[in-house]
């Protein structure tokens, strides 16, 4: 029998915060269990014949779209095919010249370095294709969006706390995951504090977006506070305070710098949306920043985030250059296929010389752009960017022509603030992270116009 609507998005809901919540790094385990739970969701979704309708006009209406889609995942799917060896001196020749050099009597290997690795990520991009493809159609009007843009800021909420608790009693170590490296950080169940920082920045980031999208469908321009108590206003808000202590906390300077961007660019936003400087929206971002540099300087010491500005230098940073210079080597070497999406730490341990005595091991490069370059190499990367193309042509369309730019020109704000933090950070590669991005981004599929609400 198929369920409701409300039960669906109820079911998404569930699932995005499991994967979030504890999908905190590649872990193979979680990862399958992700891919369950969407494929799961997708097949129960197929019984519903109003879902099923829309799920078809969705594809149909970005048809393009998902072809490409489905071209990059297939290309992801020949990195892990095994190949005679003897074509490898054809395609790729450092891949040749390794598999030659190792003294087993294996006649096939792949293209990926590490086809394990790849695998996973292929599992986490079919989610991807999945969440396009179901989201348009399970919150398809803006009630529905702000009924999503409110859980994912209560989410936040719920992991700020619990993160900021753990911090202040020491951060023990919980679960899986051993924190000796960020004692005194708040991390929560998050493999490191960029990470965490990152998840709480979507999350305030979706905060701001329910009260621009709040304000816009009940046409306010004048809210007092006594109008927000009487409204969720008053409880956004007040999670997003408790998301600027989460994110103050964990100390991460690129985080913290992101997360001033994205309330500088949604103040300004404010100016266009309501055509004056102080506004409903602007009062309440001019209120955040006040209580986070003030308020929060005061409890919890400013001073340490700027003191870990202030020793940002070339010497400081120079772990992380040399993994950036270590990744456009290896895009060089494995230039036309890449090395295999996932397999970096794979190639850190072949390629990369130690100075001695040191244990180091690095997974990610600290560059989301360098190392999926890396990963895919030149044809993946083509194909990538193909597919971001087709996107942000409809997402511009969209603004254009449909007028509907409150639901989108946010969108564009977390996609550009979260593209100069992968300059420094390794983020987007966390498959927690880069499936609520993914979800996000999917907004940019909905007709708001056709199903008005």
């Amino acid at each position: 029998m198929a369920l409701n609507k409300n039960i669906y998005q109820n079911l998404f809901l569930i699932i995005i915060a499991i994967t979030v919540s504890f999908n905190a790094s590649l872990n193979p385990l979680l990862i399958q269990l992700s891919f369950i739970n969407f494929v799961g969701l997708f097949l129960l979704c197929l019984k519903n014949q109003s879902i099923l309708r829309s799920i078809k006009d969705n594809y149909y209406n970005n048809k393009l779209f998902f072809l490409f889609f489905f071209i990059y995942i297939f290309y992801l799917i020949i990195q892990i095919i095994p190949l005679p060896l003897n074509l490898f001196q054809f395609i790729s020749s450092n891949n040749y010249d390794i598999y030659a050099s190792i003294n087993i009597d294996k006649k096939f290997w792949s293209l990926s370095l590490d086809p394990s690795n790849t695998y996973f990520c292929i599992l986490n991009n079919i989610n991807f294709f999945i969440i396009f493809l179901l989201f348009p159609c399970l919150f398809d009007r803006r009630k529905h969006l702000m009924k999503f843009l409110f859980f994912l800021c209560f989410l936040g909420f719920c992991h700020a706390v619990f993160a900021t608790y753990w911090m202040l009693i020491g951060n023990p170590s919980n679960f899986l995951l051993v924190k000796s490296w960020y004692k005194s950080a708040s991390t929560g169940l998050f493999v490191n504090r960029s990470v965490f920082g990152s998840f709480l920045l979507i999350c305030a980031f979706s905060g701001l977006f329910y009260i621009n999208v709040f304000f816009q469908k009940n046409k306010i321009t004048n809210f007092n506070f006594i109008e927000q108590i009487n409204s969720k206003i008053i409880f956004v808000r007040i999670f997003i305070i408790f998301l600027s202590i989460g994110i103050l906390t964990t100390w991460s300077r690129a985080v913290n710098f992101s997360y001033l961007l994205i309330l500088f660019s949604f103040l300004f936003y404010s100016k266009v949306q309501f055509k004056k400087y102080i506004n409903s929206l602007s009062t309440i971002i001019i209120f955040i920043l006040i209580f986070d540099v003030l308020v929060l300087g005061i409890l919890f010491g400013n001073e340490k985030l700027i003191t870990r500005y202030a020793e940002t230098t070339i010497i400081k940073e120079e772990l992380r250059i040399e993994l950036q210079k270590f990744s456009i080597d290896q895009f060089k070497n494995f230039w036309l296929f890449g090395y295999g999406s996932g397999a970096f730490g794979q190639v850190y341990k072949l390629f990369y010389i130690m100075p001695e005595g040191s244990k180091y091991l690095a997974n990610y490069a600290h560059n989301d752009g360098l190392q999926i370059l890396g990963e895919i190499g030149l044809i993946g990367t083509l194909i990538l960017l193909f597919l971001s193309f087709i996107y942000f042509k409809k997402l511009i369309q969209k603004i254009k022509y449909e007028r509907e730019h409150f639901n989108y020109l946010p969108i564009l704000i977390i996609i550009s603030i979260l593209f100069f933090q992968s300059l420094v950070d390794f983020s987007l590669h966390i498959p927690g992270i880069s499936i609520l991005l993914m979800t996000i981004l999917s907004v940019s599929l909905i007709d708001f116009k056709k199903n008005y609400s």
